[in-house]
């Protein structure tokens, strides 16, 4: 697959209400490049409720985890969340932001 067509489809996918939800509000519009401000508390929200999820797995599969345990598996779920978003999300999310900046500016010449 080529990486226009991977963009595509990742900003496809972004653009849906449901993959968004329940932090509807923090989807910018689509010529407005996400910061890494935003990225960082969209990941902190979503890879929280992905962390709160592994260490319930943990828990559920070897007992009650130590306290090292718990910080160790949110921060790598956490992490994992976060490099995954910025390398598909952030990335074509605002290549696209900036051809639809481009093709405004142009349009009002």
């Amino acid at each position: 697959m080529s990486a226009h067509r991977f963009e595509d489809r990742i900003n496809a996918l972004s653009d849906q209400d449901w993959a968004w939800w329940p932090l509807l509000a923090l989807r910018p519009p689509r010529e407005q490049p996400i910061s890494e401000a935003r990225l960082f508390l969209i990941a902190l929200l979503f890879g929280g409720l992905c962390a709160a999820v592994g260490v319930a797995l943990v828990w559920l599969l070897f007992g009650s985890p130590l306290p090292l345990a718990v910080f160790t598996v949110a921060a790598l779920t956490f992490s994992l969340f976060y490099l995954t978003a910025r390398l598909t999300l952030f990335r074509s999310w605002n290549r696209r932001a900036l051809r639809l900046q481009r093709a405004n500016a142009q349009g009002e010449d």
